[in-house]
């Protein structure tokens, strides 16, 4: 007798998404694996983001709607989700993405012994029509297993994973100053490694009010004093998110431990040793740290260059 497949728990969150949601949630009920729950948290949305909700719970009773009393904000409001949820497995789903019906049947059966795994993604314009590039155009992508790879540049997105929820225990709370898929995917290189499944399952959607823009897009524009600000708050991001790195690196990993030690170091001001303590670290270590960008080796090496007075 075949065993049943396991419960894969879909963590939808929600604020103010009306726009697009019910294509979302119409190409996640139609997906070709069966064994599903769908969990939509809702983050104090002010549109009719409640009623399409309900609308659909009508017609599905796998969906369950859960809604913040306050505003928790993106990162927590997918670990609220994810602490409820029931299933073995856990897919997060962005409000106005489109998925592919086999994205979870084939994610489900290529993801092994990992604790988690990805695939591509085509992306596409308000309208969910194709714009001719995929994420793997843009981002080089495969099998993870070095945290090297993970602690600069993270770019395996969320809405393209599926995570085995005994891994993901492991890695709450979240934290605030890092996006939440790009800690689980950091950590998951300590725990067995990140799988990639070269297959296009979703469809990326691109609009103005997107959370994160196009995949290596250019950030939209702000004023000099907003600039300004946005780099000191985001600076002391980056410095946080280093040293939680670090800190969670075992010690066992002699070599990455280190490497991460010494950009803790050089991330704590802009003296020229800490930048230059930088720059060579990016140089020496470019293989690992640089590994996701599609980029020739003399656009890395200028990228290297640069971190003599920069730091990301």
């Amino acid at each position: 007798m075949q065993a049943a497949l396991p419960v894969v728990s879909i963590i939808l969150a929600t604020y103010n998404g009306g726009k697009y949601l019910a294509e979302q949630i119409e190409s996640v009920m139609a997906q070709s694996y069966a064994n599903i729950e769908i969990i939509i948290v809702d983050d104090c949305s002010t549109d009719n983001t409640i009623e399409i909700v309900k609308s659909f719970q009508g017609k599905y009773p796998a969906i369950k709607l859960l809604q913040n009393e306050t505003n928790l904000g993106y990162i927590k409001n997918f670990e609220k989700g994810c602490v409820v949820a029931g299933g073995d497995l856990i897919a997060f789903c962005d409000q106005d993405d489109y998925w592919h019906r086999d994205k979870i049947k084939n994610m489900q059966a290529a993801i092994g012994n990992y604790p988690v795994i990805y695939c591509d993604s085509v992306l596409c314009d308000e309208h969910l029509k194709p714009l001719g590039v995929n994420i793997s155009d843009r981002v080089n992508c495969f099998d993870v297993d070095n945290c090297l790879e993970q602690a600069v540049i993270g770019r395996i997105y969320g809405h393209a994973t599926l995570i085995k929820k005994s891994f993901l225990q492991h890695c709450i709370p979240f934290l605030t100053v890092i996006p939440h898929d790009w800690w689980l995917c950091y950590n998951a290189t300590l725990n067995g490694g990140i799988k990639y499944l070269p297959e296009v399952l979703v469809s990326y959607r691109q609009h103005a009010t997107n959370v994160f823009g196009a995949v290596g897009g250019k950030s939209r524009k702000t004023s000099k004093a907003n600039r300004a600000e946005n780099k000191r708050i985001e600076q002391g991001y980056i410095r946080t998110r280093i040293v939680s790195f670090y800190n969670a690196c075992p010690e066992a990993l002699v070599n990455e431990k280190e490497v991460l030690r010494k950009f803790v170091s050089s991330y704590q001001s802009f003296s020229l040793i800490n930048n230059f303590q930088r720059m060579v670290l990016f140089f020496r270590y470019q293989d690992q740290l640089l590994s996701r960008k599609k980029r020739s080796l003399f656009r890395k090496y200028l990228f290297c260059l640069k971190m003599f007075v920069q730091i990301i």
